[in-house]
């Protein structure tokens, strides 16, 4: 690629800039492998680019850009398919349309949103039956930070999936799809709040509803929809008063909601996640402090917008999502939401990356610090020092001889310059052209993590952390490789048993360790 090419791979949807030193588009899984295999650099998958945290966002990196790996490899109409990474939901979509099936996860920006972009993040759609991308993977293919060819099960999905790259290089997956169904849409408009959410409470537990999106008065406006409260309620089934052409064009209205918040300088968001009952109050706060919002109430995500002049606004909201002591639903953790892992949940995070990546190659700065000293003194081809050589610090709470942890990325390094210092070093290389592309990079944004404990499960898991003994977390065992064909073992510490730790607490700490719901197992235990 050329340099005014490469500055587009600088940046994405949080407007963070960064410093790219090469971008590729490997076409073959071996392709991946050599390049994770031979590079001394920072290694940065992205997919569209769409996140709102600097989830892809490169540090003097190599980007592998997955887009040229877009094929569907095979399809069942039993209901499963298997994908490359780069192909887009919407190419997905079109093609499993002939067979009359779909995959049900729909963020809002699904056009451009592509399959490994999505298992990344743990992508999150509207739909109220249809939430979390992890519940319609069966197995995700990925290459470690060794350059080795993993496949891993739907009981290690959270391994590589929510993890953003920080495993693994996702290179493909086999996704469970439904029949598609014909749907309709009803569009409800008050002027208040209470009615709103009275409808919504009583709509979730209706089988058919597919959809809950809620859009303030103001983001209405945007839209061009009455300047009331309107909330989109769409039906697997013909209930809705709203079909056929005019379906398609109040759904396509819908989906382009960041755009419209965009075209009106809302490019900065958050997006928490709330229980039923508190999305009132953060509701009226967020009236109050005249910041648009939405959100998808069947699920309680409420995505909140900002402009670049209203840090401020945006910093005293960021402080009542802390109070209320909820987690973010949408967009991922990467570099902009580092703060709000915890500790306990941080430890866990490292120890998952040291199994996929002992080397410290992948995605550096995102999410979470590493430990440094656990990382193997040997070095893999190409690269030029292990984390060990870097400069490290202690973790908060542990003896420096025992837990050390990788340094943030030094201040100048930390790609948050403004967009505005960024536009005026791409307009150098090419004034009219760079401009209208980056303008196309801010269209239709999202990603997500997941994360959702209630306040009593994060006590009783904090209690345990502490009389919980290492083992707990310093599991051995080994993977088999499957490129290849080879049977060569690789460390993997999902194999053998932690100790000896109670079903409650095992349950406690998987439900951290890998964002899992008990609620499948619960149900086949009676």
């Amino acid at each position: 690629m050329n340099k005014r090419e490469i500055f587009s791979y600088e940046t994405d949807a949080s407007r963070l800039v960064g410093k790219a030193v090469k971008v590729v588009f490997p076409k073959t899984v071996s392709e991946v492998q050599n390049l994770v295999k031979t590079s001394d650099l920072d290694i940065v998958p992205r997919g569209a680019g769409t996140g709102f945290v600097g989830g892809c966002v490169p540090n003097n990196s190599l980007i592998i850009d997955l887009n040229k790996m877009n094929k569907v490899l095979e399809f069942n109409t039993k209901g499963s398919v298997y994908v490359e990474a780069g192909v887009s939901l919407k190419e997905l979509n079109e093609k499993l349309s002939q067979a009359g099936f779909e995959f049900p996860i729909q963020p809002l920006n699904f056009g451009v949103s592509t399959i490994g972009g999505m298992i990344a993040t743990n992508a999150v759609g509207g739909r109220v039956n249809y939430e979390r991308i992890r519940d319609w993977i069966e197995e995700i293919e990925f290459v470690n930070g060794r350059g080795e060819l993993m496949k891993t099960s739907k009981s290690d999905l959270m391994d590589i999936c929510g993890m953003e790259g920080i495993t693994g290089v996702i290179v493909g997956a086999k996704l469970r799809v439904v029949p598609k169904i014909k749907k309709t849409i009803s569009i409800f408009q008050t002027e208040d709040i209470e009615e709103v959410l009275s409808i919504v409470r009583r709509l979730k537990l209706e089988r058919d509803v597919n959809s809950l999106d809620f859009f303030s008065k103001q983001v209405s406006k945007m839209m061009g929809l009455p300047e009331k409260y309107n909330l989109i309620i769409e039906f697997n089934s013909e209930r809705g008063k709203v079909k056929g052409n005019e379906y398609k064009r109040i759904i396509n209205l819908r989906d382009k909601v960041y755009y419209f918040l965009a075209k009106n300088g809302y490019y900065n968001s958050d997006a928490p996640k709330f229980f039923f009952d508190k999305l009132k109050e953060f509701i009226l706060y967020l009236e109050s402090n005249d910041v648009p919002y939405f959100g998808h109430l069947g699920s309680g995500i409420v995505c909140a917008f900002f402009r670049d002049d209203e840090p401020g606004k945006r910093k005293d909201v960021l402080e009542v999502v802390k109070k209320m002591k909820v987690k973010f639903g949408k967009y991922g953790i990467g570099i902009a939401r580092k703060d709000f892992i915890d500790s306990f949940e941080a430890k866990i995070l490292q120890r998952v990356k040291l199994r996929h990546d002992p080397f410290g190659k992948l995605n550096k700065g995102k999410i979470i610090r590493v430990e440094g000293h656990m990382f193997e003194s040997s070095k893999p081809i190409g690269h030029s020092k292990s984390l060990e050589e870097e400069k490290i610090k202690p973790s908060v709470g542990e003896e420096i001889s025992a837990s050390q942890i990788v340094e943030e990325i030094s201040d100048e390094n930390i790609p948050e310059k403004k967009m505005e210092k960024f536009i005026d070093e791409v307009k150098k290389i090419d004034e009219v052209e760079v401009s209208e592309e980056i303008k196309e990079k801010l269209k239709d944004y999202e990603q997500t993590f997941d994360s959702e404990l209630s306040e009593e499960k994060r006590e009783k898991v904090e209690s345990i952390a502490k009389n919980v003994s290492k083992e707990i977390i310093n599991r051995e065992g080994f993977r088999t490789r499957i490129d290849d064909g080879l049977d060569k073992p690789s460390m993997d510490f999902s194999a053998k048993p932690r100790g000896k730790v109670s079903e409650n607490e095992q349950s406690l700490i998987d439900s951290i360790m890998m964002n899992k719901s008990r609620e499948k197992k619960e149900e086949k235990n009676g």
